[in-house]
């Protein structure tokens, strides 16, 4: 189990439910190792959505305005179209 929620590092939690998930898809697997594995996923998706709010919270205190209002601006970041790889239209 994953005690303090963001020690384990974003890009190691995903790593880790990704191999779970593997685990878990095996037909060959015992229903304690089952139950096991899916409770360690458990833990790493919590671990995960720990460091994403942390994230956003860092996010909307980098865009509080002045007044304390939260100011939308677009951080420069293109978005691509799924589709053809072109800048999506805004």
């Amino acid at each position: 189990m994953v005690k303090d929620k963001e020690k384990v590092p974003f890009e190691k939690a995903i790593a880790d439910l990704e191999q779970i998930i593997e685990k878990l898809e095996d037909d060959e697997i015992t229903l304690d190792d089952a139950l096991r594995h899916f409770e360690q996923g458990v833990s790493l998706m919590r671990a995960c959505d720990a460091h994403l709010k942390s994230a956003e919270g860092k996010l909307r205190e980098l865009l509080k305005g002045e007044n304390g209002e939260f100011v939308e601006k677009a951080l420069g970041i293109a978005l691509e179209s799924l589709d053809n790889g072109e800048p999506a239209d805004e």
